[in-house]
């Protein structure tokens, strides 16, 4: 059985310190404390390490540990600021907390969230009474509502996916929560192709099965990918459905939309979507890459259609790189 002491979780900061507190505060006043909380500082630019010590002892005794030493203090800890010298992206910083709570934890299980999300008070009780039911390894997502609309579905628990385009969308999103105990969660299910990382819950030995978050991704869809491999090795993905955790939505990297009509993304984020869902098909549906290259023209042409005809060449220099695998942190962000 999982319990929350037995999970440890993992909260990615970049220059967001006052949504990392803001994060943290709701999580200790979870109905159960988790066994610790690591936060992952992906070498911000700003004065987020110093905040977030400063706030943390409000309810808590953090450490701060190094990246170049992290184990020095080898006792076990139940609030750790892991400060890295590099931002390496999503996935990275992640690995990097998880590699940190089986070091100083005794935890089993490790819930990945994002630092712009805010749990109410039984978002952990409930994922892992539905990992329980379960009765066997599986990736738990929670039902991400919109905060700046708390009426309003984001996901239930991750989305679809359209596997030979790469495509990707959150299942019920603009239903409203009020409307929550009617969505029927086993079809649901069915139609889960990813979980989002916003929200994810997985125990140590899915880790062992399948292996941690791919860092070549840098950021975006490393969370379907996940999912993907986690399918592929017979754990399903589920959603605990009255898990509900707040989200802001893209707080760090400006990739949020759902709130802003006339939003458009920064083109580093547009590289890195299109980028790594041609290396998502390459890699998991390769007979598929035909008809990708066929929707990237469509692509090329929306960007024409959004006055945004600078863009069409990274349309494809985004399809290229991705099939011929030259995946990371891109050269302009380093």
């Amino acid at each position: 059985m999982l319990h929350p002491q037995d999970v440890a979780v993992i909260l990615l900061n970049y220059n967001g310190a006052h949504d990392t507190i803001a994060c943290l505060r709701s999580l200790y006043g979870l109905e159960a404390l988790p066994g610790a909380i690591i936060v992952v500082d992906n070498a911000s630019a700003d004065d987020s390490v110093p905040r977030i010590m400063s706030a943390w002892r409000q309810w808590a005794t953090p450490r701060l540990v190094h990246a170049q030493n992290p184990g020095e203090k080898k006792e076990p800890a139940k609030a750790v600021l892991l400060q890295l010298d590099e931002n390496n992206g999503y996935a990275s910083g992640n690995n990097a907390g998880i590699r940190l709570a089986k070091l100083l934890t005794s935890c089993t299980a490790y819930w990945i969230l994002n630092n712009d999300t805010e749990p109410d008070r039984y978002a952990l009780n409930t994922l892992c009474t539905w990992y329980n039911q379960a009765k066997s390894l599986a990736l738990v997502g929670s039902t991400l509502v919109f905060s700046y609309d708390e009426e309003t579905i984001q996901c239930a628990g991750g989305g679809k996916l359209v596997p030979y385009l790469g495509l990707t969308g959150h299942l019920h999103q603009g239903e409203k929560i009020k409307d929550l105990d009617t969505i029927n969660i086993d079809e649901t299910e069915k139609e889960l192709g990813y979980i989002t990382g916003a929200s994810l819950l997985l125990h140590e030995e899915a880790l062992r099965r399948i292996g941690l978050f791919r860092e070549d991704f840098f950021l975006y869809l490393e969370d379907t990918d996940f999912s993907i491999r986690a399918r592929k090795a017979g754990i399903p993905l589920l959603w605990a459905r009255d898990s509900i955790v707040f989200h802001k939505e893209g707080g760090t990297t400006g990739a949020a939309s759902a709130n802003n009509v006339h939003f458009q993304r920064p083109i580093w984020v547009d590289y890195l979507m299109l980028r790594n869902r041609a290396r998502l098909v390459r890699d998991h549906y390769p007979l598929a890459i035909p008809l990708l290259c066929a929707s990237y023209l469509a692509v090329a042409f929306k960007r024409i259609l959004r006055k945004q005809r600078n863009r069409v060449p990274l349309v494809f220099k985004a399809l290229w790189h991705g099939l011929a695998g030259k995946m990371g942190k891109p050269d302009w962000l380093r």
